[in-house]
């Protein structure tokens, strides 16, 4: 789906930008009172933020742990003198090899959202042009495979988080060809996904792309045809001029496969809004 003129058309402020990342991230300089006043300009009635948790992130060649003490120092300061919701969330950067690590971290603190995506196979950042160097059909294997484990093995999520992450960064056009070629692993990872009753995050940074939402539709419309009812909104904005954009684009996709709510959450409990 590609890019329209629409993409500043303010949304409903029910509807609540579920990916975005402050200082507390590596990969963004915005503050968080800048993103807490932002929302609450918008007439939002709360507010989340979902920095960057991965243990050997081999973008950053180093671990990549949020600074929860100060963040939480923050966040409560901030409680303080705004009026409105301020919610803690987290991406967790899934690696196979740090399952432990990974959920000890988790029940230290109080999330009210876990977003799981897959950044690295513990040799190459997906990001990373070598990664891509690689033939196309053994790339597809590799990433949706460290996926399946993701979402099979990890239980303490909510929403997977841009799904189809590695096309950002792809250098050859990728189109439906290349997706019904995975389609027996799609399959499975859909049905793990469904089965948990974890949300499918539509992630509005491959707009701006690849020209298409994560997920592409062909796995949007595999999640639905099997079953998948359960939707979370994010930007995935490393700065403030990258909040909620291309939201509408987003809702308009939701609404063309007859979709009419998406859900926040709250305590890791999901709340229905309708779009």
């Amino acid at each position: 789906m590609r890019c329209r003129k629409d993409l500043t058309m303010q949304v409903s402020p029910n509807i609540v930008d579920q990916h975005v990342h402050s200082r507390y991230s590596p990969d963004s300089t915005e503050e968080l009172e800048a993103i807490v006043r932002h929302a609450q300009s918008l007439g939002k009635p709360f507010v989340v933020t979902t920095d960057h948790f991965d243990y050997d992130c081999k973008f950053f060649k180093k671990d990549v742990l949020i600074d929860m003490p100060e963040y939480e120092r923050e966040t409560a300061l901030l409680r303080s003198k705004y009026d409105i919701d301020i919610r803690q969330g987290i991406e967790v950067g899934y690696r196979q090899d740090y399952f432990n690590e990974i959920n000890a971290y988790l029940r230290q603190y109080s999330f009210d959202l876990v977003l799981l995506s897959v950044h690295n196979n513990g040799v190459l950042d997906f990001a990373e042009d070598a990664y891509h160097e690689q033939p196309l059909e053994r790339v597809f294997a590799d990433y949706f495979t460290h996926v399946f484990h993701a979402v099979n093995e990890m239980d303490n999520y909510d929403v997977v988080a841009h799904l189809d992450y590695f096309v950002r960064y792809a250098k050859r056009t990728i189109g439906v060809e290349h997706y019904e070629q995975a389609h027996s692993i799609l399959y499975d990872i859909m049905k793990v996904i469904i089965s948990k009753d974890k949300a499918l995050e539509l992630n509005t940074a491959g707009l701006f792309r690849q020209g298409w939402i994560h997920p592409h539709s062909y796995l949007l419309k595999m999640y639905i045809d099997m079953g998948g009812k359960l939707f979370s909104l994010g930007s995935d904005a490393h700065r403030l001029s990258h909040y909620e954009k291309g939201f509408s684009e987003a809702i308009e996709l939701l609404k063309s496969f007859n979709i009419r709510e998406i859900v926040q959450f709250k305590n890791r409990v999901p709340q229905l809004v309708a779009i």
